[in-house]
């Protein structure tokens, strides 16, 4: 019997996902486990691996089509049924099955209405090496709707494709300098990314519906210096820690003993969640990903470190797996590196809370009535006031700066 590949949940912000590329076709072999093909979100490109074992009957989503979060993209069956399914659909562009065949009678009116399969999308970017646009078949529909010239759109999809949301964006522009109320400026128009869209929505959303209020301390990172300093003089090149990772650690401890922080408010209750998954901050071309490392509370240091450099750079290069970008229960964004003093980060709903991280700086510091010099690091919680209150995010403040400060209770 066939079998359905649903579009699966590859981020906790995914609505739909756009097929780029099938590794597999009708008639193939597929076992569980098994990469079937290249999947775009609202945040990345990422493999799909085949949950199921048989035959590839048939392409629900033609590669360009897109399909919300659990609708079938494919289906997978016996190679008894191969032929069946082949007759019975063939991939849609638009991420929709196509038209099935009349079985209303074989007379002139009938066959003169029938709907035609659509052309696979292989066919639609045929020849791109000898000069044609490279672009999915639904974006070359709706510029063909709207009269867009796609040979004056910058494509943003992976090898400078152009997608949906580039021909849509080219539209506006359209519309805006068809606008006779309009005054001509001097300007150049950036079409946005699915990442960048999805960005303005997502902190736009945050911004205007959690309370968000702050907290700011000051950490004396010269105890941290030290002990990094040691273990990096002792472990191997790659397990080299670095204050991100010490910061990550600190985090996911005080975040044990501070639920509130820890936790979600959603659908009018709290959710208090059991292990501390750190998303981590990651700038990226055109936008930022948060990679979501899990279950820090119970990793060593040095675990942790291995485990967040091949996250970190897996993001960076673009080849997130499905899992890397959900699941996280509070965020470390860190812009220290940069120099930055402080800052205030927004919420990652539903997120109770995020911190931002500045730079460690020589500052004077008064310790038994000296002024001394100290390596001193600000750091600022954003907070959604539902879940959690003034008096519980400052504690959970001065626990982390707790641990930073006596950082060798970090290493077990």
């Amino acid at each position: 019997m066939a079998r359905e590949i649903p579009m699966p949940r590859l981020s906790d912000t995914m609505e739909e996902g756009r097929v780029l590329q099938w590794y597999k076709q009708v008639g193939d072999s597929v076992k569980k486990g098994e990469l079937l093909a290249e999947i775009e979100t609202d945040k990345a490109v990422m493999d799909l691996e085949s949950v199921e074992d048989g035959i590839l009957l048939q392409l629900i989503v033609a590669e360009g089509g897109a399909a919300a979060l659990g609708a079938p993209i494919a289906l997978v069956g016996d190679e008894s049924e191969l032929g069946k399914e082949i007759a019975a659909a063939a991939p849609s562009a638009a991420g929709e099955a196509a038209p099935q065949p009349s079985t209303a009678g074989t007379d002139g009116a009938t066959a003169s209405t029938a709907t035609p399969p659509p052309q696979p999308a292989s066919a639609a970017v045929a020849g791109d090496a000898a000069g044609r646009i490279k672009a999915s078949p639904l974006a070359r529909r709706l510029a063909a709707e709207q009269g867009i010239d796609l040979t004056k759109i910058k494509g943003t999809g992976p090898g400078g494709r152009i997608v949906k949301e580039d021909v849509e964006n080219a539209a506006h522009v359209v519309a805006v300098a068809d606008d006779p109320a309009a005054e001509p400026i001097s300007s150049e128009v950036a079409s946005l990314s699915r990442m960048q869209s999805t960005i303005v929505r997502r902190m736009l959303e945050s911004k205007t519906t959690v309370p968000h209020f702050y907290v700011t301390m000051e950490v004396d990172m010269g105890a941290a210096r030290e002990m990094r300093a040691q273990v990096n003089a002792a472990w191997n090149e790659e397990e080299r820690i670095s204050f991100n990772d010490i910061i990550i650690r600190a985090s996911a401890l005080a975040l044990m003993r501070h639920p509130e922080a820890n936790g979600s408010y959603r659908d009018g209750g709290f959710v208090y969640h059991q292990e501390a998954n750190i998303g981590i901050a990651v700038a990226v071309p055109d936008g930022l990903l948060v990679p979501v490392l899990k279950n820090c509370d119970t990793k060593p240091l040095r675990r942790l470190t291995a485990e967040a450099k091949v996250l970190v750079e897996r993001t960076r290069a673009g080849k997130n797996r499905p899992g890397d970008l959900e699941g996280g229960t509070f965020t470390v964004s860190n812009l220290g590196m940069f120099g930055v003093r402080d800052f205030y980060a927004i919420v990652n709903p539903p997120q109770a809370a995020i911190i931002a991280v500045g730079a460690i700086e020589p500052r004077p510091v008064v310790r038994e009535g000296e002024i001394v010099v100290g390596d001193i690091m600000n750091l600022s919680l954003s907070a959604d006031h539902r879940i959690l209150y003034g008096a519980p995010a400052a504690e959970f403040l001065r626990d982390l700066k707790d641990l930073l400060e006596n950082p060798y209770n970090l290493l077990g």
